[in-house]
């Protein structure tokens, strides 16, 4: 049911990554597509060929990052959110960023129960106070329920199937996926 989803995200970030590939010429950037390695303070090797240069600018992108929480062998990212074969009867979001606020929107659209978790008193952290405030009265409004300042301790899977979310103030039960939408790592290996 969610791949449509999918498939106009993937959409999007293509179209978004080729603007990017459009406005590096014009700004004397080269792009050099590859898989690169830093070998001194002005050289890369990208697949063997060796390129100098008074700037490197290494663009890795990132991967969603679930932090380390028992029980997280149990939750699902944003990426995986989006490729869900049907929709969440009830869903845990872990997050107060902006991604985190697009997924309750999107499942609140698909009439699944949802619950957001936030660390802090409020939602997105470092925004203008009065929208802070504006998108919280109006999701709340939609039905979604905001569990504020609380931090995930571990996630249970009973033995029906269904996860339980345990934080520094609660459990709650019944949740079909719990999501975290908690920042991402760059896409590197060390």
């Amino acid at each position: 049911m969610l791949p449509f989803i999918y498939n106009i995200s993937n959409l999007y970030i293509k179209k978004y990554s080729r603007s990017y590939v459009v406005i590096y010429p014009t700004s004397g950037v080269k792009l050099i597509e590859g898989r690169g390695k830093i070998i001194g303070p002005h050289t890369v090797d990208v697949d063997g060929k060796l390129y100098s240069t008074k700037h490197i600018l290494v663009s890795v992108g990132g991967l969603p990052f679930i932090p380390d929480t028992p029980g997280k062998e149990y939750a699902i990212d944003s990426d995986a959110a989006l490729d869900l074969p049907s929709k969440p009867e009830k869903i845990a979001i872990v997050g107060g960023g902006y991604i985190a606020l697009e997924f309750p929107g999107i499942f609140n659209g698909l009439k699944s129960e949802v619950h957001v978790f936030i660390r802090q008193k409020q939602v997105l952290w470092g925004f203008d106070e009065e929208i802070r405030d504006f998108v919280a009265e109006h999701m709340s409004l939609r039905g979604i329920e905001f569990h504020t300042e609380e931090t995930p301790q571990a996630i249970t899977k009973s033995a029906d199937g269904s996860l339980s979310l345990k934080t520094n103030k609660d459990t709650l039960d019944g949740f079909s996926h719990i999501m975290f939408a908690t920042g991402c790592r760059p896409n590197t290996k060390v």
